[in-house]
């Protein structure tokens, strides 16, 4: 079964992100001149702020994968709850799907069968052999 591994990207410390945070400061402060000093009295460290977003980013990847692995299981469970001839039929025709290979898109497929949109026998697309993508693999040159 087709399936696009999710990338991990770690947080990146960057002095782009430093001045960004260093403006957005700034202006908070020129926003209200009479109370600057009380304003920055409360306004965090860049390095704190640094290190909560670095938390937030972790935290935020993880329920990300979290929730990517309960699609993936949904769609596997609805399709292993086909008759055989039916779930072999699915399973070749998303293998041959011209849509990436996420459970999002799986699951979209599967209501469209589910809710008679179209079937296994009559599908919106022609499967041919296509990458985790869903970019075609054949050499349809002339």
């Amino acid at each position: 079964m087709r399936f696009i591994k999710s990338t991990r990207h770690p947080f990146t410390d960057t002095s782009r992100k430093r001045a960004a945070i260093a403006r957005k400061q700034k202006a908070e402060r020129e926003a209200m001149p009479l109370f600057a000093d009380q304003i920055a009295a409360s306004q965090r460290s860049p390095d704190d702020v640094m290190q909560a977003r670095a938390e937030a980013w972790a935290i935020s990847q993880h329920q990300t994968r979290m929730r990517r692995a309960a699609n993936w299981r949904k769609a596997r469970r609805e399709i292993d709850a086909m008759p055989p001839r039916m779930r072999q039929k699915v399973r070749a025709a998303w293998n041959g799907a011209p849509y990436p290979a996420d459970p999002v898109y799986l699951l979209d497929f599967l209501h469209g069968l589910r809710v008679g949109r179209y079937s296994v026998d009559d599908l919106p697309f022609t499967p041919k052999p296509v990458n985790a993508r869903g970019h075609s693999i054949g050499h349809e040159r002339n």
